[in-house]
């Protein structure tokens, strides 16, 4: 018989699957709030970590002739090197206040771009750039690695099928070096891995009924999906940074 914390952990994967399935990002927003209910922030770390490799192999898969394989690589190098600085940045400013600042941040630019404002600078270079190393140094001080990415995105206005690939092939590589980077930093318990192995099945099946509902989606209603996200993203960080500087 399931015990109700393995039940819960299915019903996170199959969430968190879902709306990979439909946006190619957001895992970690929906899965870890729901895993937290009944795992240590340790295990959810891992367990996310493991699943999130195959969600977003899966949606690579099928999503690869339609991803911008150059936007991701373009966003994928300054990554790398904003996780550096990342760290450093961890090193002399206190976490909540950089996820205060920049959750304040994230929610102002999806609300200019629910009003059809694109931000400045987008379409050239130096937003790929600014889109990329933001993203990297925000995985490592605050674990916002989404937005930066999904805004840069969605002010270029990238059909659904278009900014589902690209998202989650920029993604999947961040997936596989953060679960490297746990494991070198000897943070990956053996027993968490049939775990989070166990949760890959329900994760998958999210992913098939994400995609499924793709079809369905009109332009207009994914892009609102995905702006929410993003301003859920912000809100969350604002108000858990706000609450521990308080």
């Amino acid at each position: 018989m399931l015990s109700a914390a393995l039940l819960v952990a299915l019903l996170a994967a199959l969430l968190a699957g879902v709306v990979t399935g439909l946006t190619g990002f957001g895992l970690a927003l929906i899965s870890t709030p729901i895993l937290l209910f009944v795992y240590e922030p340790k295990t959810v770390v891992v367990l996310t970590a493991i699943f999130s490799i195959f969600i977003n192999t899966a949606v690579v898969w099928d999503s690869w002739h339609e991803s911008r394989k150059r936007l991701a690589l373009t966003l994928l190098v300054p990554s790398l090197i904003g996780v550096v600085v990342g760290v450093e940045v961890l090193r002399v400013i206190d976490p909540d206040y950089v996820r205060l600042g920049v959750g304040m941040i994230v929610v102002f630019s999806a609300l200019l771009l629910v009003r059809d404002v694109r931000l400045p600078g987008a379409d050239t270079r130096w937003g790929t750039l600014v889109a990329g190393s933001a993203s990297g140094m925000l995985s490592t001080s605050t674990g916002l690695a989404g937005p930066p990415v999904v805004l840069l995105l969605a002010s270029r206005g990238l059909p659904k099928h278009e900014f589902r690939g690209t998202s989650a092939l920029y993604f999947l590589p961040m997936s596989v070096a953060g679960i490297a980077v746990l494991a070198l930093r000897g943070l990956v318990d053996a027993s968490e891995v049939p775990l989070g192995l166990l949760l890959v099945p329900a994760a998958i099946v999210g992913k098939a009924l994400g995609t499924a509902l793709l079809r369905r989606v009109s332009e207009g209603a994914f892009r609102a999906v995905t702006l929410g996200l993003v301003i859920l993203t912000g809100t969350l960080g604002v108000a858990t940074a706000a609450w521990a500087l308080l």
